[in-house]
């Protein structure tokens, strides 16, 4: 493929995804109007299901040494015509929304925390899906995020270099019982200062949830 042929390509390209970038933002416009009137009856909400398209344009590639070389792209309405640097197109098609997980149900993921003691946490899990359908024999991992932690608990000004060795999840993996559930404990090292905030991150395919506990404290 020659240079300037991969130049319009690629311009091409860019125009398309920059439609379906406009109508995503749209979308999103649309998704933050309030649900509620100022009644609190339900508003119309608005969907975009698809957007179809069709642009007529002429392209021309010019080169210029004044710019080192390099290719622009002009784009202008018009008639046809014929050059060997020319190149009239007529693009057409639709973009479609595609739900998340293509139409399927996505995984819900829930997690909570009871306080057992001022060291330790009984971390639950949940799983369903979208269509409300308990997820049994799901494995879920579920880890310590330092990183957060460390961050969180600097804000509170709390210096968490290490977690200590005792401070660790009874299960790291996971599997959700019959009625969606998974159980484990958290136990956090004495020596992890009172009010230090640690966070949890449940993963269960593609779908993660956090969790922030504090060290300390009483039941």
């Amino acid at each position: 493929m020659s240079a300037e042929s991969r130049f319009v390509s690629e311009s091409l390209e860019a125009l398309l995804v920059s439609i379906a970038e406009g109508v995503r933002e749209a979308q999103d416009e649309l998704n933050s109007s309030p649900s509620v009137d100022t009644f609190g009856r339900p508003a119309t909400t608005y969907h975009l299901p698809y957007l179809d398209f069709k642009l007529k344009t002429k392209m021309e590639t010019v080169s210029t040494n004044n710019a080192g070389g390099k290719l622009f792209l002009r784009m202008r309405k018009g008639p046809q015509g014929s050059s060997t640097r020319d190149i009239t197109s007529t693009l057409s098609g639709r973009l479609v929304a595609i739900p998340p997980g293509e139409g399927l149900p996505t995984v819900l993921l829930t997690i909570t925390s009871k306080r057992q003691s001022a060291r330790s946490h009984l971390i639950t899990l949940g799983a369903v899906n979208s269509a409300g359908e308990i997820l049994v024999g799901q494995t879920i991992e579920l880890n310590i995020n330092l990183d957060a932690s460390q961050q969180l608990s600097a804000l509170e000004g709390i210096d968490i270099t290490t977690l200590r060795p005792a401070t660790k999840l009874r299960d790291v993996i996971l599997t959700t019982n019959e009625i969606g559930i998974a159980e484990t404990v958290l136990t956090i090292d004495p020596r992890v200062p009172a009010k230090a905030i640690l966070v949890l991150t449940g993963e269960l395919g593609t779908e993660t949830v956090n969790l922030s506990v504090l060290a300390g404290g009483s039941v």
